[in-house]
């Protein structure tokens, strides 16, 4: 076998040689040449092409999302300015069996043993080694994922027509927390639940607050947001 000669075409990579005095081209698959590489060098063309502290080449598109959908470590940054995230705290996360941690560094990234990532779905994706939503997978020692905090802190935040902090909308946000609910979601079986057992007294007043909350979560699209 002699001449051999890798190229890269439309439609993948492949392996051309002269054996015998015949032209023979084989197209290799991903696989086939992260292999024939590591014989090569000593790695795969996925680690020599990937910058140190990134996650797997293979799964680019998905941290392609991750970054739009998180906007990297800004993402977490309001939970810890608005004090339901600590600096230094501790995560865990399971994928497939096994757990994985991650500290909350101070710029709101994600300390993974010293792997450094930016944001919840980059460092539950590069831990997992799988697509996975970090704002879902990720919780604090209480079990609750940073979805939830996310949701406490926007009811912790809001107010109403009057600009007044609603209390209303805060116990309808830990008791979806606690039921495993999405706050943002205006579900009558799930109102009438809470209303049963916050023991509200003005419940005019209490179905008020809960109908802006809803306005607002529609508008900021928060409903349907992770």
């Amino acid at each position: 076998m002699s001449g051999v000669v890798v190229e890269r075409g439309p439609d993948g990579t492949s392996l051309g040689f002269v054996r015998g005095g015949i032209s023979v081209s084989v197209l290799l698959t991903p696989k086939q040449v992260d292999e024939l590489v590591t014989k090569l060098v000593g790695r795969s063309e996925s680690e020599a092409r990937r910058p140190v502290g990134t996650v797997d080449a293979g799964l680019p598109r998905v941290r392609r999302r991750a970054e739009r959908m998180d906007r990297g470590a800004a993402a977490v940054l309001p939970l810890i300015d608005g004090g339901v995230l600590r600096v230094g705290e501790v995560l865990t996360m399971r994928s497939a069996g096994s757990e994985h941690s991650a500290a909350i560094r101070e710029d709101g990234s994600f300390d993974l043993d010293g792997h450094i990532e930016r944001s919840p779905t980059e460092a539950a994706t590069y831990a997992a080694q799988a697509p996975r939503s970090g704002w879902r997978i990720w919780v604090n020692d209480a079990g609750e994922s940073l979805e939830d905090l996310r949701w406490r802190l926007r009811g912790a935040e809001f107010r109403d027509a009057d600009g007044n902090e609603n209390k209303t909308v805060q116990l309808w946000v830990e008791f979806c927390i606690r039921k495993r609910l999405k706050p943002g979601m205006d579900r009558p079986g799930t109102i009438a639940a809470f209303f049963s057992e916050s023991g509200l007294e003005d419940i005019d007043e209490a179905r008020a607050a809960l109908a802006q909350w809803f306005a607002c979560c529609i508008d900021q699209k928060w409903s349907r947001a992770a």
